[in-house]
């Protein structure tokens, strides 16, 4: 359950290009999820390009490559699952 402060309670009417909205829909649909996710997203990682969607994925690479060098060396796979925990923090 969220915390009263991370609920959504506030709308705001924001104008666009169509552009801009089509992008919106169509990220909306491939990812499964409302548009509103994807303009939230947005907006609060507009200074990163580490969107949660991003950092998921490379996560997934990152944990990947840290099996594969756990058989050749297990300090060189903490280093790089260090480094990629660092990311979570947008």
């Amino acid at each position: 359950m969220r915390k009263p402060e991370e609920k959504k309670t506030i709308r705001k009417t924001v104008l666009m290009t169509e552009a801009l909205s089509a992008d919106i829909d169509q990220e909306a649909r491939k990812r499964g999820i409302k548009a509103n996710t994807v303009m939230n997203e947005r907006l609060q990682h507009r200074t990163t390009d580490n969107s949660p969607a991003k950092v998921t994925q490379f996560q997934d690479y990152a944990n990947e490559a840290v099996k594969l060098i756990m058989k050749y060396s297990e300090k060189d796979a903490k280093i790089l699952e260090r480094k990629a925990n660092k990311l979570w923090k947008f």
